[in-house]
C-alpha cells in the first residue's frame, strides 16, 4: 500500500512537470510557485482523514528561442490525505486516498498559461494512469457539482481498480475540473474502493474543505 501512496503522488508530480510548454524566454532565469491547497482541520475531523505530507515539486527547465537559453524554475505543490478503510478479507487498509495540486501560471510575454489549464479530466487521468501501473481508470460513471474555493465545481467520477493488500480492488476516482484560484490552476482527486459506501460523502467534505491563499 505503501507503494500506492507513493506512486500517487509521484504520478501526479509527472503530471505538472512534464506536460510540456513551449514559449519564448529572455535572458534571465524565472521562477514561478504555487500556493499549496491544503485541507482544513476540521474537514479532516469530519471525514477521518489524516495529513500525510505537503511538499514542493521544484523542475528547472532550459528553454532556447531565437538564440536565447533562459532557465525557468517552476514549483508545484501536493498535498496528500488518507483514511484506513476496512476491505473485510483484506483488513483494514489506508484504501482512502485524497490529493490535491497546485501548479503556478507561467507569465511571459505579457500573457499567461499552464500546461495544466486546458486539459480535461480523462487527459488528467490517462496521464495519471501511465504513471502507475497498478492502478487502471474506466469509464466515466457520474458527474457532480461540488463548491470547492468558494465556487461550484464540476467533479467527474470514474470507475477502475488498483492494487491494494496485494489484491486487485475496484475503486472509484473523483476528480475536479482544473479550474484557476487566484494566480494558480488547483486540480483535486479523490480515490476509493467501491465498496466502502460512507466515501462519497466524506470525499464531499474534503472537497469543501480546501483551503489556498489566493496571493
Amino acid at each position: 500500500m505503501q507503494r500506492r501512496q507513493t506512486a500517487a503522488v509521484l504520478a501526479m508530480a509527472a503530471l505538472m512537470t512534464t506536460a510540456g510548454c513551449g514559449f519564448l524566454l529572455g535572458s534571465e532565469a524565472a521562477t514561478f510557485t504555487a500556493s499549496p491547497a491544503t485541507v482544513s482541520q476540521q474537514a479532516l475531523d469530519d471525514s477521518g482523514y489524516e495529513e500525510v505530507s505537503v511538499t514542493a515539486n521544484t523542475v528547472s527547465r532550459n528553454f532556447s528561442a531565437a538564440g536565447q537559453t533562459r532557465t525557468v524554475e517552476v514549483t508545484n505543490q501536493i498535498a496528500q490525505y488518507e483514511r484506513q478503510i476496512d476491505l473485510g478479507p483484506l483488513g483494514s487498509q489506508r484504501a482512502g486516498v485524497f490529493v490535491a495540486f497546485t501548479s503556478p501560471s507561467v507569465s511571459v510575454l505579457g500573457q499567461s498559461f499552464n500546461p495544466i489549464a486546458d486539459m480535461t479530466t480523462q487527459e488528467l487521468l490517462t496521464r495519471f494512469e501511465s504513471q502507475y501501473e497498478g492502478m487502471s481508470v474506466g469509464s466515466q460513471v457520474g458527474s457532480r457539482s461540488i463548491t470547492v474555493l468558494g465556487e461550484s465545481r464540476t467533479v467527474d467520477k470514474y470507475e477502475g481498480a488498483a492494487r491494494i493488500g496485494g489484491q486487485e480492488v475496484d475503486v472509484y476516482i473523483e476528480i475536479t475540473e482544473v479550474f484557476k484560484h487566484g494566480s494558480d490552476h488547483v486540480v483535486a482527486i479523490a480515490i476509493y474502493p467501491q465498496r466502502s459506501a460512507s466515501s462519497p460523502d466524506r470525499v464531499t467534505t474534503l472537497f469543501e474543505g480546501l483551503e489556498h491563499d489566493d496571493g
